[in-house]
């Protein structure tokens, strides 16, 4: 139980790691969504779940108490079925395999939670410490402009005149944007969101009653540090979509708080809190926040995500039953379809920019609505809520990811994103079986 419980939390730790080995590519030039890695949180989520499932042979009854575990099941197998008219079998193959895994370990989690061999607060320490550890590395970055050497770590190599490398742009001058070492600055800021609720849960989760009043103090200190380290690092992620998540998300923690007597005070001081670090931050770095807060409709950052989501329409329209897990892009360049709308350069051979776009192009229209029956069903357990931390947590958790996927891919074709949502997924089934433990009894 010991070395299983050490090896879960070394691969929680992993999550926004990028250590990776190229095992196989499909195409004679390197690219990202045409190959086949392995990861160093691959060796270490295999092993989790060997031991959990030498341990729990019972972990696939936990479909079963999910009121929304068959479709969860038939979205599966469907995505699995795609692999038989897929453009490239092996990597269909490879990517039905990732997405087994996945499910697999959130269910595993699920097991771990309800039977007590973990917390969810320790789950939601790592997270939070591992994101106030990326902030600080993408503060570093920024300060350098340039990577700071953690390529052994995924870091990826940057500059502000690197080809590749995320960028603003503030009076004519470029400036790099903060990565970690994630891929991108919009993984790093979904990640930083996660970490973000992770400490709004331990703010109120942690329990000050018969709590020296020295060491009490001492965690709120801690806690408020942590607030103002992700925030620093979310603000240099320089993502509008996480900015406006973490706006509405943090608006209906505090809400949800306030409305509830016993947590109102604890909750008058975390908006205080988080009124005073934003306003500094603002201060501080307002000549960078404000260029970027501006939106246009020609800029090509919307220009390109609406013609994923036309590519996207155009790729359901034509393939009623998909073009394979993990083929969309593959499929895309070798038919054409990126010059029929207009992108014939290498860098634009990108995925569709909406996982609900990009899951309906690979698994077909029917493998989809499954999913989201399944999605459906767990954030309406989700939305039966009592005095608890974890209630509220886990449903935003999920719907900051879920809302984050309607401009964004990663968290369907990218490891750590997807390794979060399953996360998430996992944390969140957990709750909702409790909760509808409850409501029965």
């Amino acid at each position: 139980m010991k070395l299983t419980k050490a090896i879960f939390y070394l691969f929680l730790a992993s999550i926004p790691l990028g250590t990776r080995f190229l095992v196989y590519q499909f195409t004679s030039g390197f690219h990202e969504y045409e190959a086949i890695f392995l990861y160093a949180s691959d060796i270490l989520l295999i092993s989790f779940l060997f031991l959990v499932f030498f341990q729990h042979s019972n972990i696939l009854k936990n479909v079963g108490m999910l009121r929304g575990g068959w479709a969860l099941i038939f979205f599966v197998v469907l995505s699995g079925v795609s692999i038989f008219w897929a453009t490239a079998i092996g990597l269909a193959i490879y990517n039905f395999i990732k997405l087994c895994l996945l499910v697999l370990m959130a269910l595993a989690i699920v097991q771990w939670l309800r039977s007590g061999s973990i917390r969810l607060s320790h789950i939601l320490i790592i997270l939070a410490g591992s994101a106030a550890f990326q902030s600080l590395l993408g503060f570093w970055q920024f300060l350098k402009q340039a990577s700071i050497g953690l390529g052994f770590l995924g870091e990826s190599v940057l500059g502000p005149t690197i080809g590749g490398s995320a960028k603003i742009i503030v009076n004519g001058a470029p400036i790099l944007r903060a990565y970690g070492t994630f891929p991108h600055p919009n993984v790093l800021a979904a990640f930083l969101l996660l970490g973000l609720f992770s400490l709004y849960y331990l703010w109120f989760g942690y329990n000050t009653n018969g709590t020296n009043v020295m060491r009490a103090s001492l965690v709120r200190f801690f806690l408020v540090g942590g607030f103002f380290v992700v925030i620093l690092g979310l603000i240099l992620t320089f993502s509008r979509s996480a900015w406006v998540i973490g706006l509405f998300s943090t608006m209906a923690f505090s809400i949800y708080w306030l409305v509830l007597k016993v947590s109102r005070r604890p909750a008058m001081f975390l908006v205080l809190a988080l009124l005073t670090i934003s306003s500094l931050l603002l201060v501080i770095f307002n000549s960078y926040i404000f260029p970027r807060a501006h939106i246009s409709a020609s800029e090509p950052a919307v220009v390109y995500r609406l013609e994923y989501n036309k590519l996207g329409m155009d790729l359901i329209k034509n393939n009623l039953l998909g073009v394979g897990i993990g083929n969309q892009v593959l499929y895309s360049v070798r038919e054409g379809v990126y010059q029929k709308f207009g992108m014939d350069q290498v860098w634009q051979w990108q995925p569709i920019h909406n996982i609900y776009l990009l899951i309906a192009s690979e698994v077909g229209i029917v493998g989809f609505l499954f999913f989201m029956v399944f999605i459906g069903y767990l954030i309406f357990d989700l939305r039966r809520l009592s005095f608890n931390p974890s209630h509220p947590t886990m449903l935003i958790m999920l719907m900051a990811l879920l809302i984050f996927g309607l401009v964004d891919h990663f968290l369907w074709t990218l490891q750590p994103g997807k390794l979060m949502l399953w996360l998430v997924v996992g944390m969140a089934i957990a709750r909702s079986v409790e909760v509808a433990s409850l409501a029965s009894s």
